[in-house]
């Protein structure tokens, strides 16, 4: 899902080139069309796992105003292959273009709030991984007997 969305500034800034290159957006609109699609399907998937219930009905709805605005923007593609002069052409595609650039970042946004849990238990797994580490220092030096005891107790009594 990722992909896509590094791949979008890229994408609309050689959509927004192509107004004066018209022959190349065919190029552009195909490999947005294949990127859309595995979005979708990234996309429904994120959505059927995510909580709470609202966050995946969010998902799924932002993807699919998203492939609306996709297909206006293919569609302004093509009518600027038509025609190539046309500069009322030209600015409705770029305005589809940047309409497509919010929706993903609209996309993203639902991505990253459910996202959330995951994030939280990645962020715990690694401050108790740091945690075990620390111990596993305090143990070997311990063991090792450069830790001096307060009293008379050794290591192995509280280990």
């Amino acid at each position: 899902v990722l992909g896509f969305s590094f791949s979008l500034p890229v994408f609309f800034l050689q959509m927004t080139k192509s107004v004066t290159n018209p022959e190349e957006l065919g190029g552009l609109a195909s490999q947005m069309t294949s990127d859309y699609g595995h979005l979708a399907l990234q996309g429904r998937m994120a959505a059927a796992t995510a909580e709470p219930e609202e966050i995946g009905f969010q998902i799924k709805t932002r993807v699919q105003e998203l492939g609306h605005g996709c297909i206006f923007l293919v569609q302004k593609a093509g009518a600027l292959q038509i025609c190539p002069t046309d500069s009322y052409t030209k600015r409705e595609l770029i305005e589809c273009a940047r309409a497509v650039t919010e929706k993903v970042s609209l996309v993203l946004s639902a991505l990253q709030a459910g996202n959330k849990g995951t994030q939280a238990c990645i962020t715990a797994a690694s401050a108790v991984s740091g945690i075990i580490a620390d111990l596993d220092t305090t143990i070997m030096f311990a063991t090792a007997g450069t830790l001096n005891a307060e009293n008379n107790e050794s290591f192995a009594d509280h280990r």
